[in-house]
């Protein structure tokens, strides 16, 4: 789906989603979600990509393949607490938005941690 393709498309949603909300607000949020989620399959092929060129940059900086699962893996919390705390939003649910987006940054911390230790014993064995 193009760029032109993917606006149209949510913009049309979008527009039925405000038609909606005034009698059936119960629809207008399962028309907003089923385009979020239609809006994201039509992306999601283009993860393949994304990891094919992560995966080639990784051999040419001779990354091990451990960093380059955990970089993915990351890329992949961020993306779908986003999705999350955005479909909270739409239901007017800003609170659980909030903690889902907290949530998901604890997760990322606790992924990168093991890095970051790696990282401050290498500078530690580098100064004096």
């Amino acid at each position: 789906m193009g760029a032109l393709q993917l606006v149209g498309f949510g913009v049309a949603s979008t527009l039925l989603a405000l038609t909606l909300r005034r009698d059936r607000p119960e629809m207008a949020l399962v028309v907003s979600v089923a385009a979020g989620l239609c809006l994201f399959a039509a992306v999601a092929g283009r993860l393949q990509e994304i990891a094919h060129t992560l995966s080639s940059l990784a051999e040419r900086a001779d990354l091990q393949g451990p960093a380059l699962s955990l970089l993915l893996r990351i890329i992949g919390i961020a993306a779908l607490c986003e999705m999350g705390a955005q479909i909270c939003r739409d239901a007017g649910e800003g609170g659980i938005a909030s903690k889902i987006e907290m949530g998901g940054k604890l997760m990322v911390l606790a992924l990168a941690m093991p890095i970051a230790v790696s990282l401050v014993e290498m500078v530690l064995r580098i100064l004096p």
